[in-house]
Formats: structure tokens, sequence, C-alpha cells
């Protein structure tokens, strides 16, 4: 497995776990699902698809520890949103917007926006060529933002706030069917806040650009060329900026035709501004060995990374499954970097299909890595998931989601996120989707009061569709 690979792998899991507040998920969720079969529906057929969906729910929510202090309310959530999707040949083009009227339901209600989103998707795929372009943008509060972290930096928060988000990417694969062929990619992300309490919440704006050529040499043996660069520009008082650089050589070589090794020697720079000025450059190395079986694939990886902090070397193994009611992918391993105790990893991802009715899933991600003060941490998440059709029109569905953020340098914060909710849905009429349910979360930092949100909601969600 290359950087490339296991970066892919932990993206992945990372994408997986993302979870929204409690109000957000109950309507965002069945909006988005709704869009989805929408969009799926309309790339088998092709043409043009419009969707608008509406969603009403009602939740009583406790909090306690949070910058406003213990609160108990109802609250009113109003969702709209429109798309629109076009598909041709070799084309597809998607656009959405959605955002939700939230009215806290006492003497001195307000109205305020939550969950404001807007996307556009671009694709152009011919036979040997793909070209991608994406945009984002999100506007919410900050205490939403509790267990939407990202494994790499701080983003379990408590300051009151509007956090606004701009992301921009753009992709090119070309030779999918040529002995030479490459990918590009690029994105830019910036991060706005107004209004926050929590001074380590700061505007910035990060870029990052890859670049890798691959030359099939023989029918064995595959070289790549390969290039990275990222900058993180923070503003405000205590900011830190930070930017890396890297470029390698890879080779692929098929010993056999059931196992393969791969390998990367890649030169690296760091540096980190802030309040101190931190560098380093080195040599990194990746060597992975994979052998496949009838049922799946087993591995051999080996990883060193020059960091700010010292090297950092990683090594584990794992094993890729297919079982006959559902998947097994996980590995085992342990992670060092110089001045700390090793650490021992695990990453998995399992899916069973436990009867006709019901599914279960379990991920658990685990990565050694630097967050925003330059501290060496094993981040790490666990999700358990559960769904069962309980009759044709109507199911249940639980998640266990659990966030820790463990910081190896002695006398440091660990910060960790728990999240258990239940919700069922319900067709009503074969348009509307019912979905009740209830959430109980808390977040807990070192040296500070637990932060705990409980709700129980309900609500109606409908998807319109229009073809013309």
């Amino acid at each position: 497995m290359t950087w490339s690979e296991f970066g892919g792998l932990v993206t992945k899991n990372r994408a997986s776990s993302e979870k929204a507040s409690l109000t957000r998920c109950l309507l965002l969720s069945s909006v988005y699902l709704l869009t989805g079969a929408t969009t799926l529906r309309a790339q088998e057929t092709g043409g043009l698809t419009a969707t608008l969906d509406v969603a009403q729910s009602l939740a009583y929510r406790e909090e306690e520890g949070f910058s406003a202090g213990e609160v108990s309310e109802f609250r009113s959530l109003t969702t709209l949103g429109f798309g629109i999707n076009s598909e041709t040949r070799n084309q597809s083009l998607a656009f959405g917007i959605s955002s939700g009227l939230a009215v806290a339901l006492g003497d001195e209600g307000e109205a305020t926006f939550e969950g404001t989103q807007a996307t556009l998707d671009y694709t152009l795929d011919n036979r040997d060529t793909l070209l991608t372009f994406g945009a984002r943008y999100r506007r919410d509060q900050v205490d939403d933002l509790v267990f939407d972290t990202t494994l790499v930096d701080d983003e379990i928060t408590s300051g009151a706030g509007l956090r606004e988000v701009t992301t921009m990417t753009a992709g090119l694969t070309f030779g999918r069917e040529s002995r030479v062929g490459g990918v590009f990619e690029y994105s830019f992300q910036d991060s706005r806040f107004s209004d926050v309490l929590d001074t380590s919440l700061r505007d910035s704006t990060r870029q990052d650009a890859s670049a890798r050529v691959s030359f099939e040499l023989t029918r064995v043996t595959t070289i790549d060329l390969f290039a990275a660069w990222s900058e993180l520009d923070e503003q405000g008082s205590g900011s830190t900026d930070r930017e890396t650089s890297r470029v390698g050589i890879g080779l692929e070589y098929q010993i056999s035709p059931i196992t393969r090794v791969t390998g990367e020697i890649a030169y690296s720079e760091e540096e980190s501004r802030g309040d101190i000025v931190d560098q380093t450059d080195g040599l990194n190395y990746a060597v992975s060995l994979v052998r496949t079986r009838p049922n799946g694939t087993v591995n051999l990886n080996y990883i060193q990374t020059d960091t700010l902090n010292g090297a950092r070397r990683q090594l584990t193994a794992g094993q890729e499954l297919t079982l006959r009611r559902g998947s097994l992918n996980y590995a085992l391993g342990a992670t060092r970097t110089d001045g700390f105790d090793a650490q021992l990893l695990a990453n998995l991802t399992y899916s069973y299909e436990l009867d006709r009715n019901s599914t279960t899933d379990i991920s658990l991600s685990q990565i050694g890595t630097i967050n925003g003060d330059n501290e060496e941490v094993v981040n790490s998440r666990l999700e358990l998931s559960y769904s069962r059709a309980l009759n044709r029109v109507s199911g249940i569905n639980s998640t266990l989601s659990v966030v820790d953020e463990n910081v190896l340098e002695d006398a440091a914060t660990d910060q960790r996120s728990i999240r258990f909710n239940v919700n069922y849905d319900h067709e009503v009429g074969g348009d509307w989707l019912l979905t009740s349910g209830f959430e109980i979360s808390s977040v807990r930092v070192d040296g500070e009061d637990d932060r705990n949100r409980n709700s129980i909601y309900i609500g109606l969600s409908r998807s319109y569709v229009y073809r013309p």
C-alpha cells in the first residue's frame, strides 16, 4: 500500500463517518436520500431532472455545558431544497441548494437559518479522459459542527457563532486505456468565522495540488512520477501557517499473477510559521506487498514519513475478505514517531447482511498525524450502525459514533465526542416520509466540563420530481 492508497483509505473512512447535528440529520438526510435516488434515476435514463424537497420537523432539545448555558426548548425546523441534474452520453451537470429555517418556540423565540448549502458538480467522461469540477458552499452554526471532525484539524468546538466554508475542486485523469496515464487534482477551501467566542477558531484558506504520471514499461512493471503541494494560511492572533511539498518516484511490479509489490521514495519539505518557525526536510519511504486469494487479498505495508516532530514509522498487516453475505477489510499494526512511545493502530470496515431485512456496519479508523497545534496525535473514529426494514413501508436505524483525539505529548489536552441516535421511518401515503427518533450526544475535553445534548424529534419530508 503506497502513501496515496493509504491516504485514500483514510479519507474514505473519514468521509463515511461524517455526521451532522440532530435536526439537520433528521431533515437533510431525507432531502439527500431522495435527491440521491433521483440522481441515480437520471443517470439511468439520461436527460434533465428537477427536484423540489420539503421537510418539516419539531424537536425538543436539552443542552448543558455549551456557551449558551443550560437550554431546554422546543424547536421547529423547515427545510427547502432544490436541485437540477442534467445527464448526456458523456457529460453530467448537477446543482443543488438547500437551507433550513429554525424557530425556537418560546417567549423569546427567534428565527435563524441553519444548514445552508449549495453544490455544483460537472463531469466530462470520454473513453480515455475524465474531467471533473466541483464547488461547495456551507453556512452553519459552530455548535452544530461538534461531530463534523476531519480527524486532522481541531473541530470539536464550544464557541457560539457562524462558520462559512467555500470549497472548489478540479481533477483531470487521462490515459485510462493507454500505457501512459496520469491524474492531476487541485482543491481550494476558504473558512470564515463570525461572532465566535472560541479564539482558536480562525479564518483560513487551504490549497492542495497533486500530480501523478504512470508509465507501463512492461505487462508487469509500472513506474510512477508524482508531486504534491499544500498550503494552509491562517489569519488572526496565534495563527499558524503551514506549507508542505513532496516529489518522488514509485514502482509497481507483478511478481506473479497473484502477488504484487509496490514501493515509493520521495523527498519532502515542510514548514510551520507561527509563534515559532519550524521546518524539516527528508526522505520518505513506502513499501507494500499484496497477495490475492480466492475470496480477497492479504497485504503487508511499511511507511516512513518525515514530519515536524521527527520521523514517523508505521507497519501494518491486513486482509480484505468477500463474505457470503458481506465484506470485511481490516488492518493491524503500530506507529512510532521519534521521541514518542509506539502506538497500536487498527483499521476495520465490516458490512454484513444479518438476514433479508437487516444489515449492520462497523467502521474503525486510526491514524497517527499532527494536529493544528503541531502536536503528535493518534486520531480514532469508531462507528456502529444497524438498520432493519420492519415491513414494506417502514424501518428503523441506529448509529453509535465515537471520535477521539489522543495527544501523545505530556500534559496535553485530549478530547472525545460520542453520539448515539435511533430513528424510525415510515412512508405515509406513498409520497411522504415520517421520521421520528431521539439522539444522545456528549463532548468531553480534558480540564473542561462535559457538553451534553439530548433531543427527541418528529418530522415529515417529501420530494417532488419533474422531468420535462
